[in-house]
């Protein structure tokens, strides 16, 4: 080699080595190769961490072999401003010749005691080869780190959530939290997460099942949350309730009483009395507020609500059963009202069996308590021997 040559080839040597220690301080300083370091890994990681380690190991051999051939260039063209042939000679082996001996694993043999290479490199071709490796060390080690990071982020709001519940709960006091485990699901997410970090590049998120029990556990705790800042307003609209069943249970009562004393056998049950029992209720639930027993306060709440509905609808059914009652005999009468006025028209208000069959349907229908089921037939009986008669065509 020239003169010239070898100065080109040693500036071009220093800026390649340059790049080359600020990659080995990246990857040095790179968080995932502490991760990979650190042992306990799985499955495809615990792959690319073998894989890593190695090529890092082979990397500080190879920078280490880099640098001294680099040292040794530049101190022999230090030499003399103008080397001489025996000067070029060593300065066209270091740069040119195949000097470095590695191992079949890329470590740079030493002396022969470290053993027979098997292969030798040059030096220009150990930086091209150190630089690439370098590069794909720094781009594996930043797969892991956005490996860990996507965990970590997928981890990261059931562990918010489950923060915030047990927060909340806290905030709540009394028995916000009993009869659920902070502490177990806490750990469960620990463990889990931990396994996920063990190979995060296969893990996937938190198992669905536990995500279930934390968003379950804080959707409770929220209800009752909001349960603490709605009950006066849910009392009150109770307390109405509970009065408009008095008044549905007393209209029952009373068209209760009036149907049993209009129609016979009526076959109407008991008149509820649930108002008394849902005023008691109306007063626990307000001693539960006051000693904070959030769980308990939110399923005797649920139980008043049902209890007032279910009070509602059997006085309402009740009502329009004895109703019913009413209305079928008042319809009753309306009916033979019209078949008379029909026999009326048609000259056989007189006729002597058809009036007796209106007596007696009449006479049912107008007798307290009323037999329905005999009114129903004595009036079906004169609407039918009308009809006969208004098809025979009796005068």
């Amino acid at each position: 080699m020239s003169r010239d040559e070898v100065d080109r080839a040693i500036v071009g040597l220093v800026a390649v080595y340059d790049r080359i220690s600020a990659a080995m301080f990246v990857m040095d300083a790179h968080p995932a190769l502490v991760l990979l370091r650190g042992g306990g890994l799985r499955g495809r990681t615990a792959e690319v961490a073998k894989e890593v380690l190695a090529a890092v190991e082979v990397l500080w051999s190879q920078f280490a072999a880099l640098g001294a051939q680099l040292d040794r260039a530049k101190a022999v063209r230090a030499e003399r401003s103008r080397p001489g042939e025996s000067e070029l000679r060593v300065l066209t082996s270091v740069l040119r010749h195949p000097i470095v001996g590695l191992s079949a694993s890329g470590m740079v043999l030493d002396t022969l005691a470290a053993g027979t290479p098997a292969s030798w490199q040059t030096v220009p071709g150990l930086a091209d080869d150190l630089e690439t490796v370098a590069a794909e060390v720094v781009h594996a080690l930043s797969e892991v780190e956005a490996a860990s990071g996507r965990i970590a982020a997928l981890y990261a709001q059931p562990s918010a959530t489950l923060a915030k519940a047990s927060a909340d709960a806290a905030n709540l006091g009394g028995d916000a939290l009993r009869g659920s485990d902070v502490d177990g699901l806490a750990r469960k997410l620990g463990d889990a997460q931990a396994e996920a970090l063990g190979d995060p590049i296969g893990a996937s998120g938190p198992p669905p099942a536990l995500v279930s029990e934390i968003d379950a556990l804080a959707g409770r705790i929220a209800g009752l949350a909001e349960l603490r800042t709605a009950y006066p307003e849910k009392l009150r609209i109770l307390t109405i309730a509970v009065g408009e069943v008095a008044e549905a249970e007393a209209g029952a009562r009373k068209v209760c009483d009036l149907a049993l004393t209009k129609i016979a056998n009526a076959g109407l049950p008991p008149v509820p009395d649930a108002v008394g029992g849902l005023r008691a209720h109306l007063a626990q639930l307000g001693q539960l507020q006051r000693e904070g027993r959030w769980l308990r306060l939110a399923d005797e709440l649920s139980i008043v609500e049902r209890s007032v509905s279910q009070a509602m609808e059997q006085a309402a059914h009740l009502y329009e059963a004895a109703d019913g009652l009413l209305q079928r005999r008042t319809e009753l009468r309306g009916r033979l009202d019209a078949y008379r006025a029909r026999a009326g028209r048609m000259g056989l208000v007189e006729h002597q069996e058809l009036a007796a069959k209106h007596r007696a349907a009449q006479d049912l229908l107008y007798t307290s308590p009323c037999d329905l089921p005999a009114a129903t037939r004595a009036v079906v009986a004169y609407q039918r021997y009308l009809n006969q008669l208004t098809e025979r065509g009796n005068p």
